[in-house]
């Protein structure tokens, strides 16, 4: 019996050196060889006064493109990294009508190594993003700028292959900007007037395709029209965002409301003082480059709302 308790008690221990002869200060929940590094946080903001939109109406709106971003430490007084490489991602897709795209990280190039000094500002031309992706830009192009971020001879990517960016984790903070976005559109301020075909018309009795309809300047954000479906028709006002191409009907105060077109539909005269609105609930859109405008315009009358909302396409001619 006293052999046999030996016996179990020296391969106990036996093991129990083997077990801890395994065993290593790298081992355990946070190994020696993983290191963990404090990464700063860092903010890269568009500055406004530089260029916020690259406009591909021609070569020569495109060329007078000159984005200014700033590259800097979100929290005064942090640690700085031992250096940031500023690096630019490409997408296309519509800013505007598709704003919840979903960017990837395919096409990702180098445009600033070894920046030390923060915070530092940029300024971006059309042809230098141009040179660094091979390609002239195009509509709906999108190009982020953010830093990579070195933390001695640790690199954490704002646009990694695979995984998530060092800046996600900070978005929705005050003043805190992931990326410095420059998205492509086509501009032009003088579009809006002259004479438009009417390419299709999705409310009942309205523009036959193949009208022409005449669009009146007003300012460089206001055009009018009117429709000859109504007894004495009224012009509707519409208000052209700038730097957006989004279209809307606004009232003196500036605010989204109804307009009243005529007194009257011609097809229907119990349906009296019909009004149109024209809202931001639904993407409207001038683009001069194809040419064409979309107002999906929702009607109401004294006596029916009309439910949803009808897309009008005009095209210049």
């Amino acid at each position: 019996m006293k052999f046999i308790k030996i016996n179990i008690v020296l391969a106990f221990c036996t093991a129990v050196i083997i077990f801890f002869s395994g065993c290593g200060k790298d081992d355990g929940a946070l190994p020696e060889r993983v290191t963990v590094a404090d990464v700063p946080t860092i903010t890269t903001n568009v500055d406004p006064t530089g260029s916020t939109i690259i406009n591909v109406l021609n070569a020569t709106t495109t060329a007078t493109f000159a984005g200014k971003f700033k590259v800097d430490n979100y929290f005064p007084g942090a640690p700085t990294p031992s250096k940031v490489d500023i690096v630019v991602r490409k997408n296309n897709f519509h800013p505007l009508t598709n704003p919840n795209a979903v960017a990837t990280n395919s096409n990702v190039k180098l445009y600033k190594a070894g920046v030390t000094a923060l915070p530092t500002t940029f300024t971006i031309t059309a042809a230098e993003i141009a040179t660094l992706f091979g390609a002239p830009i195009s509509t709906y192009d999108n190009y982020d700028f953010a830093p990579d971020i070195y933390v001695g001879d640790r690199k954490f990517e704002a646009f990694p292959a695979t995984g998530i960016g060092t800046g996600t984790g900070h978005n929705g903070h005050p003043l805190y900007s992931e990326f410095a976005r420059y998205g492509a559109l086509c501009l032009d301020s003088n579009f809006h007037q002259g004479s438009f075909e009417v390419v299709s018309d999705a409310f009942p009795n309205g523009f036959t395709p193949g009208q022409t309809v005449t669009l009146t300047k007003i300012s460089a954000t206001r055009f009018t029209f009117t429709v000859p479906y109504v007894t004495n028709p009224l012009a509707i006002t519409i208000t052209l965002g700038a730097t957006t191409n989004l279209l809307t009907t606004r009232n003196a105060s500036n605010q989204v409301a109804s307009q009243k077109i005529g007194s009257a539909f011609t097809w229907d005269l119990t349906q009296t003082n019909p009004n149109v609105t024209v809202s931001s609930a639904v993407i409207n859109f001038l683009e001069p480059c194809a040419k064409t405008i979309d107002l999906n315009i929702a009607y109401q009358t004294d006596q029916k709302l009309f439910p949803g909302t009808y897309l009008l396409r005009l095209r210049k001619l």
